[in-house]
């Protein structure tokens, strides 16, 4: 079945906080196990930043937890968004 195809059961805005906050609201999330779908919306930075340091962040913390995820499509956010598979 194609990822891409399936609508996220949750949509974790991230839009604002800072890492602390995001890895506490990430951390709730995935600790919550009811969803098997998830999109992270991080943003994709300012013009300052060479690459978005929350989308970096949050990718770091999934990747270090062996969790799987992909940018999204760009109607759904594209780089600006993650689709978490739990």
């Amino acid at each position: 079945m194609n990822k891409y195809l399936q609508t996220p059961e949750h949509i974790l805005d991230l839009h604002g906080m800072t890492c602390r906050e995001s890895k506490t609201a990430i951390f709730r999330l995935l600790s919550d196990h009811r969803y098997s779908h998830v999109r992270i919306i991080t943003g994709k930075g300012t013009f300052r930043e060479k690459s978005g340091t929350l989308r970096e962040f949050v990718k770091t913390i999934l990747k270090d937890n062996g969790i799987d995820f992909r940018p999204s499509k760009l109607s759904d956010g594209g780089e600006g968004a993650l689709e978490v598979f739990l």
